[in-house]
């Protein structure tokens, strides 16, 4: 498996509203790939993978438009996504009755 050898910004773009990072990693065996993040949340969104090439605006759009991954708490029905995983309601998440929701 080849390393990265070196990471070159590509800079801030704007895609349908949101602002995103591209980043060019080079690899060792001198091949390169391409990252895009959120500027807002850091979130990588080619976590599951990269661009061969330069991502054009349309593919970061498409990324975007990826919904995030949400549950319901089995316990008390609260809609979670997965980045906040922790079940609020699970015990000591909460300290008292009404943190619960307990009347």
């Amino acid at each position: 498996m080849s390393t990265i050898v070196r990471s070159i910004d590509r800079g801030i773009r704007v895609v349908a509203g949101v602002e995103v990072r591209v980043t060019e990693l080079v690899w060792a065996d001198g091949g390169a790939s391409f990252e895009v993040h959120r500027i807002d949340t850091g979130d990588d969104l080619t976590e599951d993978g990269c661009f061969d090439q330069p991502p054009t605006d349309k593919q970061i759009e498409n990324l975007l438009r990826q919904p995030a991954a949400l549950w319901t708490c089995p316990l008390c029905g609260v809609l979670i996504d997965d980045s906040n995983a922790d079940l609020p309601c699970a015990p000591g998440a909460a300290d008292t009755d009404a943190q619960r929701g307990v009347r």
